[in-house]
């Protein structure tokens, strides 16, 4: 086979995104015709409960990461006076663990521990592929902004019973994804 015909060779068929019933097109900026299975879609039960999850993760990570470099910058000083040193770096820890452990987790598996436990996976719409690093960030960024604002947390995370037809809440949208099951595209 020629270096010409092993690049212009069409990737694999994606088991995320396949021909929906003839009477429904969807139609996207940028995308042509992307088409997501409905029983693949996560419903709202499993995203809360792995949401839960994480929550249990990220408050494990923090205190992990936060306590290491705490310790670290204490013993480090020689358990002399660091004059409060040690909290600051603690909370820096802490702060990064929180910042980091979704964005990072979505991008390179596709899900975080608590939606593998869950059996979820957060998918490109266009592709059915993990998403990109900044659209992750973007996608947390907009999970914390809305939740830091009284009841518009709640109505973010409810839109997902009312949006046609990929149940994506506006975090999802903002990154272009979609929480799927694992089990129902495999």
């Amino acid at each position: 086979m020629s270096e010409y015909q092993q690049h212009c060779q069409q990737p694999p068929p994606n088991p995320y995104v396949h021909a929906a019933p003839r009477h429904r097109t969807i139609r996207r900026p940028g995308i042509t015709r992307c088409r997501v299975r409905p029983h693949a879609l996560a419903n709202l039960r499993m995203r809360l409960v792995a949401r839960l999850l994480d929550l249990v993760f990220v408050l494990v990570a923090m205190i992990v990461v936060g306590g290491a470099l705490a310790t670290a910058t204490l013993l480090g000083a020689g358990g002399g006076d660091t004059h409060g040193v040690e909290g600051l770096v603690g909370g820096v820890g802490a702060l990064l663990a929180v910042l980091l452990y979704e964005p990072l987790l979505v991008h390179r598996y596709g899900a975080t521990f608590g939606k593998r436990i869950c059996r979820l996976r957060v998918a490109r719409i266009a592709d059915g592929g993990n998403p990109a690093l900044g659209a992750a960030f973007v996608r947390w960024i907009i999970y914390v902004a809305c939740n830091s604002v009284l009841f518009v947390g709640t109505i973010n995370t409810l839109s997902c019973l009312w949006d046609k037809p990929y149940r994506q809440c506006w975090h999802d949208k903002a990154a272009d994804s979609v929480v799927v099951r694992r089990d129902a595209c495999q």
